[in-house]
C-alpha cells in the first residue's frame, strides 16, 4: 500500500530522537494531526497552531512506554503517574508570545493524550477529562503574568547580580513578584493534575478496571544545568538555532520557516558558554556556501559541571 507524503512525514515523528533522519515536520505533516485534534470554540486566538505543534513535539520526544508504568513495591501496585518531572515550559524568549503563554499547557495536554493512548487506555476514558484539564490550564496561563516580561526581568536581575559581584558590591535581591504566585503542588486537591488524575481513575474503574491505576504523585526536583559551548567543524560556520517547538508553530504560519527573518532564529556565537538545553532545529552555513540543516537535542550537564561542547560538523554525523 502506498503511503502519502504527508502521512510518511508524520510517521517520522515517532522515530526515536537518536534516529538518523532528524528532519522537522513540514506543514503537510502538521496538517495531518488536525484529524485527531480538532479545534475547540474556547481556544484562545493563535492557540490551535501551538496545540498542533505540541502534538508533533510530544511524538518526537515521547518517553518510552516501558517507563510510563511504575511499581515501587509500596503495596499500591502498578500505576501511571500523570506528572512528568521532565516537563518544562518552552523558553519564553525563544518563542512567540502566544507559545510563551500557552506552550506548556498545550505540551502537557499533548503528552498526556499520547501517553494514555499508547498505554491502551480507551479514548472514552480520557477524552473528557483531558478537555477539562486543557481548559483549566489555559485559564491559569491566561490569568498569569506575561512569561516574556518575566523572563526579561529575570535576565536583567541576573546581569545586575553578576555586575555587582564583579564590582565587589552587595548583589541585589530578586523580587519574585508574581513569578511564584499561585504555585501549586500535586498534593493540592484543587491542582489541575489532581483533578485530572481523579477523573481518569474514576473512569478507569468503570471502563477499564484491569489497566494500571492512574495517580498523581510528582516528587520532582529542579536545576539550571551546566552551560553549553557550540563549535563547528571545520571552524567558521555560522550557527543558527531555533527552539524546535517554536519552529513547528512557525511552520504553521509561514511558507518558509527556514527564513531566518520569519521565525525566531538566533545566531549562536561559537566558542562561548551559553545556557542552552532542549531540542533545537539548526542551520549551519560555512563560508563556501555549504549548509547543513536538521534537528538536534542539546543536553546540558548537571549544575556545577564543566560546559559541554556541541559540535556541528560539515560532513559526517
Amino acid at each position: 500500500m502506498r503511503v502519502s507524503g504527508s502521512i510518511a512525514a508524520l510517521a517520522l515523528l515517532t522515530q526515536p530522537t537518536g534516529a538518523a533522519a532528524q528532519v522537522p515536520p513540514d506543514a503537510a505533516a502538521l496538517k495531518v494531526i488536525e484529524a485527531e485534534v480538532p479545534p475547540q470554540r474556547w481556544y484562545p486566538d493563535g492557540y490551535y497552531d501551538v496545540r498542533i505543534a505540541a502534538e508533533a513535539d510530544a511524538a518526537e520526544q515521547a518517553r518510552p512506554t516501558s517507563e510510563l508504568i511504575g511499581d515501587w513495591g509500596d503495596g499500591v501496585g502498578k500505576r501511571y503517574d500523570v506528572y512528568d518531572c521532565s516537563a518544562a515550559s518552552p523558553p519564553a524568549l525563544e518563542v512567540d508570545p502566544v507559545t510563551a503563554r500557552y506552550g506548556f499547557a498545550a505540551s502537557e495536554v499533548a503528552r498526556l493524550r499520547s501517553e494514555l493512548k499508547r498505554l491502551k487506555y480507551p479514548a472514552a476514558l480520557y477524552a473528557g477529562p483531558l478537555l477539562a484539564f486543557e481548559q483549566a490550564q489555559i485559564a491559569e496561563a491566561a490569568s498569569g503574568p506575561d512569561p516574556q516580561a518575566e523572563a526579561i526581568r529575570l535576565a536583567e536581575w541576573e546581569a545586575a547580580y553578576a555586575a555587582a559581584e564583579k564590582a565587589g558590591k552587595e548583589p541585589p535581591a530578586f523580587d519574585a513578584g508574581e513569578v511564584d504566585a499561585g504555585e501549586e503542588t500535586a498534593d493540592d486537591i484543587d491542582d489541575p493534575y489532581s483533578v485530572l488524575a481523579n477523573a481518569l481513575e474514576a473512569n478507569r474503574l468503570r471502563l477499564a478496571p484491569k489497566l494500571p491505576k492512574i495517580v498523581v504523585e510528582g516528587g520532582c526536583g529542579a536545576g539550571e544545568g551546566a552551560p553549553i559551548i557550540v563549535k563547528t567543524s571545520p571552524p567558521g560556520g555560522e550557527v543558527l538555532l531555533v527552539n524546535a517547538f517554536a519552529f513547528k508553530v512557525c511552520t504553521r504560519k509561514t511558507p518558509d520557516p527556514w527564513d531566518r527573518f520569519k521565525c525566531k532564529w538566533n545566531e549562536i556565537e561559537t566558542g562561548v558558554e551559553k545556557p542552552l538545553s532542549g531540542r533545537y532545529v539548526y542551520q549551519v552555513k560555512w563560508p563556501d556556501g555549504m549548509v547543513r540543516k536538521g534537528t538536534r537535542d542539546i543536553v546540558a550537564g548537571e549544575d556545577g559541571e564543566p560546559a559541554a561542547i556541541v559540535t556541528f560538523k560539515k560532513t559526517g554525523s
